[in-house]
């Protein structure tokens, strides 16, 4: 049997050099990668069989090691399917929608990207390019579709095709509830890789992609400004509650200089809205400095609402409410 006779020094320099390539394209290889790179296919088998590398997909493997690592970060891990998956399909292909923004560290309600999403060029004769009419161009528990796609929008991550922010904040907003898929693109709006003009040329791109009509709406509620998830679902939740529209990270100063940028700020309340989340203050020293910003605010005159995720998403009127409030006593109320 090919093999047979590797020492336990062959094989670890063997999962030694396949582990760096692999690493080239999202750490897994196929059987024909082995034989591309100079080394003998055939130990495919008896790797699988000693535990060193692991079957993912058919004909697609990686190293225990690798997989080991990934164990417990739903995004590496998530980030091997979607690798595997590429390379099955043997097209080309790119990571995209709900994946796409994983791996991109976009805002993603949970579950959308439970099975990998791809993107390939729309083959007009799939089976000639297969060289075979029996194979199928699906993949089990794979969501692919087709498009025509641009070079300037496809880029790569850790070696594994992807498309870039803006397409995969775009196509990711398509399979999320509507105040998430505006999260998803304030985000690129916050970050700088998109503009509204350029998001609305992607969403005229994708006429027909299922889901759009999602981003059509969503595209008129997103903002530049929003740095969190948190911020974009509170304010789109208090607009919906009957708030005005407020300014977002504007800048406050007092006579010792600089105070801070508020979350967001209601001018005729003359109220600045701060929303909370768990790691927004990590030290005793971050909260002793939030508090000493917050009393400067208040010797200007204004009121400091604060909320947490909980009470945004369990009941936005309630926050509403306490904004108005704050605004009876503000100083820098509009008359």
């Amino acid at each position: 049997m090919p093999g047979a006779n590797r020492t336990a020094h062959d094989t670890q320099s063997l999962r030694d050099s396949v582990r760096l390539l692999a690493a080239m394209q999202g750490r897994v290889f196929r059987r024909e990668d082995l034989s591309t790179w100079g080394h003998d296919a055939t130990v495919v088998q008896a790797m699988v069989r000693k535990g060193h590398w692991r079957k993912i997909r058919y004909g697609i493997y990686a190293d225990t090691d690798d997989l080991r690592s990934s164990e417990g970060d739903a995004r590496l891990m998530h980030a091997m399917e979607c690798a595997a998956a590429v390379k099955a399909l043997r097209l080309p292909a790119f990571v995209f929608g709900p994946s796409a923004a994983l791996l991109h560290q976009l805002p993603l309600q949970n579950g959308l990207a439970d099975n990998p999403h791809l993107v390939r060029y729309p083959y007009r004769d799939i089976r000639v390019l297969n060289r075979s009419a029996k194979r199928s161009e699906s993949l089990p528990n794979v969501s692919v579709v087709s498009h025509e796609l641009h070079p300037a929008q496809l880029t790569a991550w850790e070696g594994i095709p992807i498309v870039g922010r803006p397409l995969a904040a775009v196509s990711a907003a398509c399979y999320a509830r509507p105040d998430w898929a505006v999260g998803l693109l304030d985000a690129v709006l916050w970050d700088g890789s998109a503009t509204r003009e350029s998001l609305n040329e992607i969403i005229g791109e994708w006429p027909l992609l299922r889901g759009i009509g999602t981003v059509r709406r969503a595209i008129e509620l997103a903002r530049p400004g929003a740095q969190t998830i948190l911020e974009t679902l509170s304010r789109v939740r208090l607009v919906r509650a009957g708030l005005e529209d407020p300014a977002l990270q504007r800048e406050f100063r007092d006579e010792v200089g600089l105070i801070g940028y508020a979350d967001m700020f209601w001018e005729s309340l003359g109220v600045i809205g701060e929303a909370d989340g768990q790691m927004k203050y990590e030290t005793r020293v971050d909260i002793f400095n939030e508090k000493l910003r917050e009393d400067r605010l208040r010797a200007l005159g204004y009121i400091v609402v604060r909320w947490t995720w909980d009470e945004i998403m369990t009941d936005p009127k309630a926050v509403a409410r306490r904004i108005l409030v704050g605004s009876q006593i503000s100083r820098r109320r509009a008359s």
